[in-house]
């Protein structure tokens, strides 16, 4: 599927307010996003003919990668996220839209998202191929590949 801009920006819009957790050991509070779920852009790609896989790839701008489990992008838990805290997101935070995955580390919340790409098994992504934790989950504190 492909989208316009001004045609992703029609898409139904939800908002969260919810945590953020760095793997550098920082959390943002009470963060406030508005953007387009994962669920909505599924149903939108199902509807016309496109199957879903377990896992999704995010693809972005400078050839970043990063992967997620599609259970954890569906169900209201993953969004492509393009107003921050009340504005459009600036560029600097990953404007003009990121996928945002609060319940995983920061850094699964790719900047910058162009594309997700839909994969029937789990690939790491840019960060997960250098020693970073294939999953990332802040409350089992999985920063590294080695950490349960």
């Amino acid at each position: 599927m492909r989208w316009s801009w001004d045609e992703f920006r029609a898409l139904p819009r939800t908002a969260i307010t919810t945590d953020i957790h760095c793997v550098t050991k920082w959390s943002k509070f009470g963060t406030r996003w508005e953007g387009v779920s994962i669920d909505t852009l599924l149903a939108e790609a199902i509807n016309r003919g496109v199957e879903s896989a377990a896992y999704a790839m995010a693809v972005c701008d400078g050839g970043y990668t990063t992967n997620v489990p599609l259970a954890d992008l569906t169900g209201g838990k993953g969004m492509v996220a393009y107003i921050y805290e009340g504005a459009p997101l600036d560029p600097e935070h990953g404007g003009p839209a990121r996928l945002l995955v609060p319940h995983l580390y920061f850094w699964k919340s790719a900047k910058w998202v162009r594309e997700l790409r839909f994969m029937e098994r789990d690939d790491p992504g840019f960060w997960e191929s250098l020693g970073y934790h294939i999953y990332g989950d802040p409350w089992r504190e999985q920063r590294y590949s080695g950490d349960e």
